[in-house]
């Protein structure tokens, strides 16, 4: 029996690109994998295979989730995002132990997703004003996350998401058996890498479709900025073209004729470069995350030096 894997998150760090990429993995190496994908807002089961069903939203009790979980017989990767259970709890009252207990028994590897909660704050902030919790098309990205968009985030919202984040931590320790965590710089700077690390495998995808999935990603992102600015050092590269539509019709394929993926891969949709042009009172933010740190044990407050070396860092990925 394949392994089943877990992926903890808060939401908004890179989650939704981790179990993707993973499943993609996953099936590009010859495995027979789904993605259920978030398994409180619903999961079906068809001839013993778990698969996303978001018409069920959080219509299933626990019980009912734990029940389908134990009855599938394929390998799945989903997720738990913690948001989802405060949202719950404000329509039933539930406990979650049953669920925590069954999961740590049917997931062989758990992982939780961690990011700097000033960016994780930031990026939900920006959920919060375009209602979209990510893209997943060139066109979509460019349609939400316009080049010249700006606009205030809700420096209260911003707070909120700090405090969530710091419950978070908590909850994944409190209640899994951890097999490790995934940092989001990690994912999105080599997550070839990631998913071997995680798989134990010695697969490429690039050998199989001729580009990896890191480079699938951060062209879909630069084809979106050239569409956008025209600018010449987006422009993409004509040879990987070719390799990443090859790649992306394997993708479509789970999506739309096997059910294995709910959604395509997401695309990134902002550095913190462009988080910083575009949030007008990204200072303020930068003072209420200082402020936050004050409170924790494991944060450290965010320099203008530290926010310089991020951008550096990005630029090494999306922009050269």
């Amino acid at each position: 029996m394949h392994p089943n894997y877990l992926i903890l998150t808060p939401d908004g760090v890179g989650s939704t690109y981790l179990q993707r990429a993973l499943t993609v993995y996953l099936n590009s190496a010859g495995f027979d994998y789904y993605n259920t994908h978030e398994i409180l807002n619903g999961i079906a089961l068809q001839e013993d295979i778990l698969y996303k069903d978001y018409d069920f939203d959080y219509s299933q009790t626990i019980p009912e989730i734990c029940r389908l979980l134990q009855s599938a017989k394929n390998s799945i990767v989903s997720r738990i995002a913690r948001y989802h259970i405060p949202n719950r709890l404000k329509l039933r009252h539930e406990s979650y132990k049953g669920l925590y207990d069954v999961c740590n028994k049917k997931f062989n590897k758990i992982f939780y997703c961690i990011r700097n909660p000033f960016e994780y704050a930031l990026s939900w902030s920006i959920r919060n004003n375009t209602d979209t919790l990510n893209v997943y098309s060139v066109k979509e990205r460019i349609k939400i996350h316009g080049v010249t968009t700006k606009q205030n985030i809700d420096l209260k919202f911003f707070n909120y998401k700090l405090k969530q984040y710091s419950e978070y931590e908590y909850w994944v320790h409190d209640n899994f058996n951890i097999t490790g965590y995934i940092n989001y710089d990690d994912s999105h700077s080599d997550i070839d890498k990631i998913v071997k690390v995680i798989t134990g495998l010695d697969h490429n995808v690039k050998d199989r479709f001729g580009i990896s999935l890191q480079d699938y990603s951060t062209m879909r992102y630069k084809t979106s900025m050239y569409t956008q600015t025209k600018d010449q050092k987006w422009i993409p590269d004509k040879e990987k073209s070719i390799c990443v539509l090859k790649l992306h019709m394997f993708i479509r394929l789970m999506v739309y004729n096997t059910n294995k993926m709910p959604t395509f891969v997401p695309v990134k949709m902002n550095t913190l470069k462009e988080k910083q042009e575009r949030i007008t009172n990204f200072e303020d933010a930068i003072e209420v995350y200082n402020k936050w740190t004050l409170t924790t044990n494991t944060h450290l407050p965010i320099s203008q030096q530290d926010l310089a070396q991020i951008i550096l860092e990005e630029s090494k990925i999306y922009a050269n």
